[in-house]
């Protein structure tokens, strides 16, 4: 049989490419009916999001996430699917770092393509003045004073949007973090502060 010709580490990486390359798939196929935003399966690990685990300082790089669920499935995807092509020409110690390094550049390439996917659709015809007095939720943490950028999400003209946001507040928001804007900036950046209303719904 042919799973029996095949190699622990192969028959490993079999199973590693093929389950996550369904789930890949299965989440593209929701995210085009578009069940991925607020309440579906875009937040934190604990909702099972498609977007998150956005620790600072591992997950994310100049403003970049990179541990997610959805770069977890691209690295675990294409990293074992060359993994286990590879093990049959070379041993499974160099055949894994091939597998691991394929993965980065996917899971990499993955997240370049969603952040321009994001930045499109933050632009175009969104006012950012419309946002103010509304709500939103922190996606990258805001550094305190004004120091550097963070980034928010909330829904804006019926667009779930991410944008750019500081704060004059004079402590950091941090991931997940209801805040409310309060002015614009460079008409691209937010200025937010910590909410007190109560929770979004």
């Amino acid at each position: 049989m042919w799973w029996e010709q095949l190699s622990l580490f192969q028959q490993i990486m079999f199973v590693l490419a093929v389950g996550t390359t369904g789930i890949m798939v299965l989440f593209i196929v929701l995210m085009l009916l578009g069940i991925d935003g607020d309440g579906g399966l875009d937040g934190d690990l604990g909702d099972l999001d498609l977007d998150v685990i956005n620790d600072e300082p591992l997950s994310s790089l100049g403003g970049m996430r990179f541990i997610t669920i959805r770069g977890f499935l691209a690295f675990t995807s294409v990293g074992g699917w060359v993994a286990f092509i590879l093990a049959d020409v070379v041993s499974s110690a160099v055949a894994a770092l091939f597998g691991a390094l394929a993965g980065v550049i996917a899971a990499y390439l993955l997240q370049l393509a969603f952040e321009a996917t994001m930045k499109l659709e933050s632009s175009g015809n969104i006012d950012y003045a419309n946002a103010i007095g509304k709500r939103a939720v922190v996606y990258i943490r805001v550094p305190k004073n004004g120091t550097d950028k963070g980034k928010v999400v909330m829904t804006l003209q019926s667009r779930y949007v991410e944008i750019d946001a500081i704060t004059e507040e004079d402590e950091d928001l941090l991931t997940n973090a209801q805040v409310e804007v309060v002015g614009t900036r460079n008409r691209t950046t937010l200025i937010v502060k910590k909410s007190t209303k109560g929770e979004m719904k």
